[in-house]
């Protein structure tokens, strides 16, 4: 505040003091310094324009170089774009392949299965078969040795029938 009532009171008293122009040089110094700023003009208004000039086409490709990177960049990003659709719809197609040959994998294993176990089976059977006839072989065996020892006698042929199918019954 109280520098603004001093500043005022500065200044009324400049503006009431009577100055005459007539007294001044101030023509005089307007005319030299407009010469003088030509004068300036004329020696540095071409080194200043260059230096505009260059300074300009200077910003000018600093800015093309940005924009072509910018596009460079641009163009990556659409280029990845493309190949993230591309990875996406391979992958989709292996996963549904992937699912396809993993259905005919198990189907192909449950059908090989299933042969397995009925060749298991079937040899199960005939391996029965197999040992039932050799046990069959060793009871008449057992029991036509018993017979030949014991020397009870002559039996006919119906008679040792006869004992056989007493012995395997």
């Amino acid at each position: 505040m109280k520098y603004i009532l001093l500043s005022l009171a500065f200044m009324s008293a400049l503006l009431g003091s009577e100055v005459d122009i007539s007294d001044t040089d101030i023509v005089e110094r307007i005319v030299n310094f407009v010469i003088f700023i030509a004068i300036l003009w004329y020696l540095a208004a071409d080194k200043l324009k260059e230096l505009f000039a260059t300074r300009r086409e200077n910003i000018a490709k600093k800015l093309e170089e940005v924009q072509d990177k910018l596009k460079t960049a641009k163009k990556a990003k659409e280029q990845a774009l493309r190949k993230l659709e591309e990875s996406k719809s391979k992958a989709t197609d292996m996963v549904a392949t992937a699912k396809k040959e993993a259905y005919l994998v198990m189907q192909k294993i449950e059908e090989q299965s299933r042969v397995d176990i009925e060749n298991i089976i079937k040899n199960n059977e005939i391996l029965m078969d197999f040992e039932q006839k050799k046990m069959e072989r060793e009871v008449v065996e057992e029991i036509l040795t018993e017979l030949f020892k014991t020397k009870v006698g002559t039996f006919e042929t119906s008679d040792y029938i006869h004992i056989l199918n007493k012995k395997v019954a």
